[in-house]
This record gives structure tokens, C-alpha cells and sequence, in this order.
């Protein structure tokens, strides 16, 4: 029997580097120049003459994220002695001390104008980025591509993954800045909004990012160009975090708070009902205009309702308005008025608090009971009863009483407090 086949016959391993991941048939291969196996010469051995490597691939998984250039990898020979179907089993972290030279194997062979001209990702420049204050959102500028490793004396893995904790009086006191630079949660911490009005006459303050991971207990997937997603089981600070690299983020912090941002438009679609239900006081602040169109009926049940607006305010309908109180309604302002082809104030009582000018262009067609005229004045009173029944005809002045001489060296007298009328009847005696 055949003992010389795959799977029997002997098991060669391999450390290599990644050179090229530009698969042409999308399975995730990679060129690797492997320790030993091939020379750190690109002129001898060119990156388009190495063998592609074959990922291993988790069950279940139907996507496969290939090691960028320059990344250290560890596998095995399918082939065996023959070195020719490498398959890549995982790759190798570790703590750069240099960026080999582009000339020589075993290292990034691309350059940054390489790298720009094929539009490979990057991540954000946090220090030239900046919050847009004109309704566009954070105002993005990238970082220039750079050769594998970025970052040299300290290790490959995302620094969210390995963050320092500074300390004070023994006691933990934050994450620093300078750890966690050019990732998510820098961009989060620095595009915080503060200061935000409400019309509770009061602030509030986009909460805090509540990232404290602790090594090794914040499971993180990140990107090439930043994008994020965290599983952080440290202690005290459990929490789990899908973040955009702009720093749009959904997050839900240890408490079970969560906060949602989006760092440019927004949109929410819901092709059904949707129900909201808010257990304590809520807020919404809008710096432009708010545009509500509703399809159907707006009811709103409150145990008090105050509009305050900074100009006018209109209030129309194509039928009819209706304000009803249960005890009383009031209408204030320098001049109020009331139109229509009809309109009609009913009540117990009607009063005006102040001086009435009262103009009927026309004639006053009905009374419906009885209507009494009451004139006051400095210097008496005078009132009148009118009857439909009575079959009024003309009431044209009224006369409270004799307006007095003016005082001797005093103000002159007002004038005299007139009613006028005209009504479509027969007699009226005063």
C-alpha cells in the first residue's frame, strides 16, 4: 500500500511574508515569500513568481479577509516537499523594530504613491479632521497611505485591543490619549458635541465614549481604515460598540445605555408601525427647520401644552379651527382681531379690559334675546335693555350726562361717551 500521499507523508510547515493580496480569482489568496524557501530577493524571486497561499477559512464563514503586505504568516505545504500549494493556517503578531527596505524581500513591497494610486484604504487624520458646524456633519480628511508596519515598537494588533490605563492613587483613571490615537474612539473622544439647548431652558452634553478596556479582555475586529467592532468584557466597563471610522456609532456602554450618533445625514425607515416609549423626560434639539407631514390624524394628550415661538405664528386649516377650555381661553396681544364671512363669540359674559372701539361697516341684522347697552363714563352711567320684540328703528346717540364746565385752571373736560346704533326696527325711547 501507497503510504506516500496527502495526509500521510510528512507535514512541512512554513513562516513566510505576505507580498501581494490582490487576488485575481477573490478567494482570499495571498503571494507569501516563505523563510527558507524562497530568497529575500525581489530581482531573483519577483513577487508575480511567488506561489499563491490558500486561506483556511472558519466553518460557517463565506468571506475571507486577506493579511495586508507585509504581515507575517504561518502555514503548511498542501504538497508537501514539492513547497509549491502553500496554505496559510494564521497569521503572526508581533513588535516591529523597523520597515525593511522596499528593495528587499520579506517586507511591504508597495510605496505610498504605489498604495495611493491604487485607492488601498486608510484610516482618518483625527488631527486635521474637525466637527462641521453647518449641518454637513464632521468635515473628514485622510491620512496618506503608508508602508507595513505604520507603527514600529509596539504590537500589531489594534491598539483598541491594548489600550494603556493611567493610574492615579492606585486607582484607574482613564484611558490615555496617546494610545489609542488614529483609531474610533479617538475620533469619538474629540468630536464629542457639548453644549447642546434645549427648551427645558437647559444643556446637555454628548455622553463620553465609555471605552476602558482592559488587555486581553476586549475582543476587537478593526479595519484597515478604522471601521470598529468591539466586544469588551472588562470588568466595570462592559460594553459593546459598532463604530463607522468617521466615528458614526452604536454603543451600548456597561450600564446598558446606549447612544447612537451619526456623524452625517440620518435616515429611519419603518415600513409599519412603530411605537416609542420613553420612561423619563425627552429632549430634541434641531438647529434648522423641523418639516412634520402626517398622513392621517395628530392627537396630542398632555397635561399641559405651551408653544413659545421667537416670530409669528399661523395656525390654519381649510374647514375650521375650534380652541375650546374647560374653563376659560385667552387671547392676548397688542391687536388681536377676529374675521370671517361669519363669526361669533358666545358666553355667560364677554368682557374687554380696556378701551373698545367697535365699527359695524353695515347694518346689524338680528339680535337673538335680549342685548343691553351699558356706557360708563367719568360722570355717570347709562344703559338700555333691546328687545327683538321691541321693533327698534334707529338709537342714534346716547347721552350719559351733561359734560360739566372745565375746572377753572384745570385739564378740559373729555368728551362725551356716545353710542351709536342702527337697527332695521320701529321705536326705542332713552
Amino acid at each position: 500500500m501507497n503510504k506516500d500521499f496527502l495526509g500521510l507523508n510528512n507535514f512541512v510547515w512554513w513562516f513566510g511574508v505576505v507580498e501581494d493580496r490582490i487576488d485575481p480569482l477573490e478567494l482570499g489568496r495571498c503571494r507569501v515569500r516563505c523563510f527558507g524557501w524562497h530568497n529575500e530577493s525581489p530581482n531573483q524571486i519577483p513577487v508575480d513568481k511567488l506561489p499563491w497561499a490558500h486561506p483556511i477559512v472558519p466553518y460557517g464563514l463565506k468571506s475571507v479577509q486577506p493579511p495586508t503586505e507585509g504581515t507575517m504568516v504561518f502555514g503548511f505545504f498542501a504538497d508537501g516537499e514539492e513547497g509549491q500549494y502553500p496554505i496559510i493556517m494564521g497569521t503572526v503578531p508581533g513588535i516591529p523594530d523597523e520597515i525593511r527596505d522596499i528593495s528587499a524581500g520579506f517586507s511591504d513591497p508597495l510605496s505610498a504613491a504605489d498604495k495611493r494610486n491604487a485607492a488601498m484604504p486608510r484610516k482618518i487624520d483625527t488631527g486635521a479632521s474637525q466637527l462641521g458646524k453647518d449641518t454637513k456633519g464632521i468635515r473628514i480628511a485622510d491620512e496618506d497611505p503608508s508602508r507595513y508596519p505604520k507603527y514600529l515598537n509596539e504590537p500589531t494588533i489594534s491598539r483598541l485591543a491594548r489600550p494603556v490605563r493611567g493610574e492615579k492613587d492606585g486607582k484607574f483613571d482613564g484611558v490615555t490619549n496617546e494610545s489609542i490615537a488614529n483609531t474610533t474612539i479617538d475620533i469619538q473622544r474629540k468630536m464629542r458635541v457639548t453644549g447642546i439647548p434645549t427648551a427645558a431652558a437647559s444643556q446637555w452634553d454628548e455622553a463620553y465614549p465609555s471605552y476602558a478596556a482592559k488587555f486581553p479582555y476586549n475582543n476587537v475586529t478593526e479595519t484597515e481604515s478604522g471601521h470598529a467592532f468591539e466586544l469588551d468584557d472588562t470588568f466595570g466597563f462592559e460594553r459593546v460598540q459598532l463604530s463607522h471610522r468617521t466615528g458614526s456609532t452604536l454603543e451600548f456602554a456597561n450600564t446598558g445605555a446606549t447612544k447612537i450618533k451619526s456623524t452625517s445625514s440620518r435616515q429611519d425607515i419603518t415600513m409599519g408601525d412603530q411605537r416609542t416609549y420613553v420612561n423619563g423626560d425627552k429632549y430634541e434639539t434641531i438647529d434648522g427647520d423641523y418639516y412634520l407631514q402626517i398622513g392621517g390624524k395628530l392627537r396630542i394628550l398632555a397635561k399641559s401644552v405651551e408653544i413659545v415661538s421667537g416670530s409669528g405664528t399661523a395656525i390654519s386649516a381649510p374647514q375650521g379651527i375650534s380652541i375650546t377650555g374647560g374653563q376659560s381661553v385667552a387671547i392676548t396681544g397688542l391687536s388681536a382681531s377676529m374675521s370671517g364671512v361669519s363669526t361669533t363669540v358666545s358666553g355667560v359674559k364677554t368682557q374687554v379690559s380696556g378701551e373698545m372701539s367697535t365699527t359695524v361697516s353695515g347694518a346689524v341684522t338680528h339680535i337673538l334675546g335680549n342685548a343691553a347697552v351699558v356706557v360708563k363714563s367719568p360722570y355717570g352711567r347709562a344703559e338700555h335693555l333691546i328687545s327683538e320684540e321691541q321693533g327698534i328703528k334707529n338709537l342714534n346717540t346716547c347721552t350719559p350726562n351733561p359734560i360739566p364746565d372745565p375746572l377753572p385752571n384745570g385739564p378740559p373736560p373729555p368728551s362725551p361717551v356716545v353710542a351709536s346704533l342702527d337697527f332695521p326696527a320701529s321705536n326705542i325711547n332713552f
